[in-house]
């Protein structure tokens, strides 16, 4: 989310530009109308499968599996964000023998997302349902980035088979201040215009996140990640925080967080901004890897 507002202004938010209008053409093409049929159908069976769900509650996924072997490494990627950011990273975690999960949402039209209000309750769901056609109880690795540290939060809740997680300069439910929640609004809500006329279909998906970061944060108020489980807290050296207190606070959650039990460690990314796996990816590899050996260790 941090600097996707930033990235549409000055690159236009090509992809998913194209994206929207690739759909839109391709419904006016007979001939490709089955092939898109069948893709969409596809798409949103993975989210509709839940019984009793409302269609309108969920946000449709498409989820890339790669690779054979265990653990599972599921890439959770920020607001704003979408699989690509993992492109760097992904294959060097699957040349290790693990299998590896990244995942993008669906622009669709007209665009389901967040019909029914969002909730980043909704978001873990959506996940959640997702990875249960993984292989049962495989152990599963989480790493999350910026806003998606709250929904790996959210899943260790549900999924019992979570056995560590590496936030890549992520939320945690303890850095989820007022004083933050404040900046996010005073900072974000001012562009959105800019934003909607820049990137319409991107715009759908990061105005409610940013709406909703008051209900968010009381979530996060609720949410403990047990103390016996791995933790590799990677913390940026410049944060996406403008706000030198906040930033002050958000450092003091973090160091709190994993002083708090000796299975968690903290990870300075020198030199690197808040897109690490970008910046510095080789703190992200180095931490996947760790990682993925502890869980094996087991």
């Amino acid at each position: 989310m941090h600097n996707a507002i930033e990235t549409v202004q000055k690159m236009g938010c090509y992809w998913f530009i194209a994206l929207h209008c690739f759909f839109q053409k391709a419904h006016s093409v007979p001939h490709l109308q089955p092939f898109i049929t069948r893709m969409l159908s596809a798409f949103l069976t993975v989210f509709l499968a839940t019984t009793g769900a409302k269609a309108t509650q969920f946000y449709p996924l498409s989820l890339d599996l790669k690779g054979e072997g265990q653990p599972v490494v599921v890439f959770i990627h920020g607001n704003g964000s979408n699989a690509s950011a993992w492109s760097n990273i992904e294959p060097q975690i699957r040349s290790m023998g693990v299998q590896t999960v990244v995942y993008d949402r669906i622009i669709l039209d007209p665009h389901p997302m967040w019909e029914a209000g969002y909730a980043v309750e909704h978001e873990a769901k959506d996940l959640i349902t997702a990875l249960s056609d993984l292989a049962d109880n495989a152990p599963i690795i989480l790493v999350a980035h910026s806003y998606g540290g709250y929904i790996a939060s959210l899943l260790v809740e549900e999924l019992e088979n979570v056995q560590g997680i590496v936030f890549v300069d992520a939320g945690i439910p303890q850095d989820m201040s007022a004083e933050l929640v404040s900046f996010v609004l005073a900072e974000y809500i001012p562009r959105f215009e800019a934003l909607e006329k820049a990137a319409p279909e991107l715009a759908k998906t990061i105005i409610p996140i940013i709406k909703a970061y008051p209900a968010t944060a009381r979530r996060m108020g609720s949410v403990t990640i047990p103390q016996h489980l791995p933790v590799i807290d990677i913390v940026a050296a410049t944060s996406w925080v403008k706000d030198a207190k906040v930033v002050a606070q958000m450092h003091k959650a973090h160091a709190e967080f994993t002083a708090a039990s000796p299975t968690r460690t903290s990870v300075f990314a020198k030199g690197s901004g808040h897109n690490v796996m970008q910046d510095k990816p080789e703190y992200v590899i180095e931490a996947i890897k760790r990682m993925v050996e502890q869980v094996r260790g087991k």
